[in-house]
C-alpha cells in the first residue's frame, strides 16, 4: 500500500514546487513612496478632460438606406414656403344664419305646433271661429315673440340682399354690418309703431280696437317671415337667373302680404270706428309708408 501512495505524494510535491519558485522570483517593490516607486497620492493626480469624437453617420447603414429611399428626398436642400393667410370668400356665415332661422322655425313647430296651426287658420280665414282662435293666440306670448324675432331676422336679410346690390365703391359697409343696420331699423320701426299705437289706444279709449289692429299687423309679419325663407335660400345660393327670379317673387310676396294686411285692417277699422277711406289713407301714409321710406333713405345713404 505504501508503494501505491508514494508516487502520488511525489507528484503532488512537484506540482506545488513550481508556483512557489515563481513567487520567490518576482522583484520586490519598495513600500516607501519616496524611493520613486508605487502609486502617487490622490492629491497629485491631474484630471483628464474627456475627448469627444464626432460620429460620422454618413457611413452608417441607416443613412445609406435614407439616401436610397425612392419617394422621400432626405439629401436635398430644404425648401422654404411662405404661407399666406386664408381669406374667406364663401357664404358660410349666410348659410349658418339661414340654418339658424330654419332651426328656430322647427323649434317653434315642435314646441308650439297648435299655435302655428291656429295662426294659419286665422290668416287664411279657414275657420268661422276666428275670434276664439285669436284669443287663444294671444295667450301664447312666447311663441309670438319667437315668430316676431324670426320675421325681423328674415326681413333684415332680405333688405341686406337688396341694399348690397346697390353698393357702389370700396368704402361701403360689409355684409354683416349692413345686416345689423337692417335688423335694427326693422326692429325699431315695429317697436315704435307698437308703442305709439298702444299709447293712442290708451289715450283715445280704444284699447280693444288698437289691440286687434296690432294683432293683424304682426300676424301678417309672422306669415311673411315664414314664406320668405325658401326665397332667401335661393337668393343666397342659387345662380342666375334663379336668384333674380327669387328676388322678384319676394317683392311680389311682400307687396301681396302688405296689401292683404291693409285690406284686413281697413275692413276691421270701418266696422269698429266707421272711419272714411281718406282718414285711413292718411294713417297709411303717416304710420306705414313714411317710416319705411325714411329707413330706406338712411340705409341707402350708408351704402
Amino acid at each position: 500500500m505504501m508503494q501505491r501512495i508514494l508516487p502520488i505524494f511525489i507528484c503532488y510535491v512537484l506540482l506545488l514546487a513550481g508556483p512557489l519558485a515563481a513567487q520567490d522570483s518576482l522583484p520586490k517593490v519598495a513600500a516607501d513612496s519616496g524611493t520613486g516607486g508605487g502609486t502617487p497620492p490622490a492629491s497629485q493626480l491631474q484630471p483628464v478632460a474627456p475627448v469627444w469624437v464626432p460620429v460620422d453617420f454618413t457611413k452608417t447603414g441607416y443613412y445609406k438606406l435614407l439616401q436610397s429611399h425612392p419617394y422621400l428626398n432626405f439629401s436635398a436642400k430644404g425648401v422654404y414656403r411662405t404661407i399666406q393667410p386664408k381669406t374667406v370668400r364663401g357664404k358660410e356665415g349666410v348659410f349658418y344664419l339661414l340654418l339658424g332661422l330654419l332651426f328656430l322655425l322647427a323649434l317653434i313647430k315642435v314646441s308650439f305646433g297648435r299655435y302655428l296651426e291656429n295662426m294659419f287658420k286665422v290668416f287664411f280665414r279657414a275657420s268661422l271661429k276666428a275670434k276664439q282662435i285669436r284669443e287663444q293666440l294671444l295667450q301664447t306670448p312666447l311663441a309670438s315673440l319667437l315668430l316676431n324675432a324670426h320675421f325681423v331676422a328674415a326681413a333684415g336679410l332680405l333688405a341686406t340682399f337688396i341694399l348690397q346690390e346697390r353698393q357702389v365703391g370700396a368704402d361701403n359697409p360689409g355684409f354683416w354690418e349692413l345686416y345689423l343696420y337692417s335688423v335694427g331699423a326693422i326692429a325699431l320701426i315695429y317697436l315704435g309703431k307698437n308703442f305709439l299705437l298702444k299709447f293712442l289706444g290708451w289715450s283715445l279709449r280704444m284699447t280693444d280696437t288698437i289691440d286687434t289692429y296690432v294683432f293683424i299687423v304682426f300676424l301678417c309679419n309672422k306669415v311673411l317671415g315664414i314664406f320668405l325663407l325658401p326665397l332667401l335660400l335661393l337668393m343666397a345660393f342659387a345662380g342666375e337667373p334663379l336668384a333674380t327670379i327669387a328676388q322678384t317673387v319676394s317683392y311680389v310676396l311682400v307687396g301681396v302680404i302688405f296689401l292683404y294686411r291693409y285690406t284686413s285692417a281697413y275692413g276691421f277699422i270701418t266696422r269698429e270706428l266707421r272711419a272714411s277711406r281718406f282718414h285711413f289713407f292718411l294713417y297709411l301714409c303717416a304710420f306705414e309708408v313714411a317710416p319705411l321710406l325714411l329707413i330706406y333713405k338712411v340705409l341707402t345713404k350708408l351704402v
